[in-house]
């Protein structure tokens, strides 16, 4: 059995977390850039973990370069409003999309006419963090496995219904991706943010959600919850005795969202060098460990290359779910 534990996930930040660049930038370069206030545009609203992750970073992201990383939430349209405008932007460095699986993947295949194209739009910098989802039921729910769950949706085809922190959410495709695998179908229930889904699940209204791991946490701690499973490829230490949906008679299944930083197209290589250089040391900060491991987030990790493949990886990947099960927004 993988674990992800505190000490693993932190022991891997000793290692290149992010690849460094193999070449030091010239001291003039490295100085030229930035001269003033770098927004940090978050296409979400305060308070999810597009917005968490970004103020996480911000700090100490401040600290290395001298000048603040401001977070800006531009939210809409499942992101895309955000992400635009950072596709839109001048390609000077000064402004940064906290990069992200809804705006630069699921996106793609959810929306018929999108405003940009993630592989052609952006420079994709750095990955920050992947953010597993936790499949959490009320406690009052008989359900104690996720093979309870469905088989419980196999004996009542469309009886169940799953709440999600919206549509399109990583809690909504991450739940469609492990319907299909199983084979049942539930009735998704979207919910406008994570807080109002958890809400109504405590309540019994609704009796799974798909979430983020670090969102049901306290009320898991309090005996309202429970997690039936997790969808990353190990388990998470927020939950150790919580298997994954793999261990659970699904081999190979990861559904994780993720997390990164990247500019618009154009930005020149120094810049994105020393951005990609800089977010490396970031991830190194001790605080900024321990905070992310309080909330289950796991450190990315990789080259500037790196991040662009597993983006382009990852639009394929939701496509075709998207694709298989017919979902689209307007």
């Amino acid at each position: 059995m993988q674990m992800l534990t505190r000490r693993s996930a932190l022991g891997a930040l000793a290692l290149p977390a992010l690849a460094l660049p193999a070449l030091a930038l010239p001291r003039a370069a490295r100085a030229a850039w930035p001269e003033r206030p770098v927004t940090l545009v978050v296409p979400f609203p305060p308070g999810g973990s597009n917005d968490v992750v970004a103020r996480m970073v911000a700090q100490p992201l401040s600290r290395e370069m001298g000048q603040p990383f401001v977070v800006d939430n531009r939210p809409g349209a499942n992101g895309n409003i955000g992400a635009a405008q950072v596709a839109r932007a001048a390609p000077d460095g000064y402004t940064v999309l906290v990069s992200g699986n809804g705006q630069n993947a699921m996106n793609h295949g959810l929306y018929r006419n999108m405003p940009y194209d993630s592989r052609t739009a952006f420079t994709h910098v750095a990955q920050l963090a992947l953010l597993p989802n936790a499949l959490v039921v009320a406690d009052s729910f008989p359900a104690r496995s996720l093979a309870d769950l469905i088989r419980m949706a196999k004996e009542k085809p469309g009886g169940i219904t799953f709440a999600s922190p919206g549509s399109g959410s990583s809690g909504h495709l991450a739940m469609a991706m492990l319907m299909r695998a199983a084979g049942v179908e539930m009735l998704h229930v979207p919910y406008r943010g994570a807080a109002p889904a958890i809400t109504d699940v405590i309540a019994g209204q609704v009796p799974v959600v798909m979430i983020n791991v670090d969102i049901p946490l306290p009320h898991v701690r309090a005996g309202r919850l429970r997690v039936l499973a997790v969808t990353s490829e190990a388990r998470s230490a927020l939950y150790p005795d919580a298997p994954t949906v793999a261990e659970s008679g699904f081999p190979g299944f990861a559904a994780t969202g993720w997390l990164g930083l990247s500019v618009p197209a154009g930005t020149p290589p120094d810049i994105v060098a020393r951005l990609h250089e800089v977010a490396a040391r970031t991830l190194q900060d001790p605080q900024l460990r321990e905070r992310f491991a309080a909330s289950g987030y796991i450190p990315g990790g990789g080259s500037s290359a790196d991040y662009a493949r597993f983006i382009d990886s990852e639009i394929t990947k939701w496509g075709s779910v998207t694709r298989d099960l017919s979902i689209v927004l307007e």
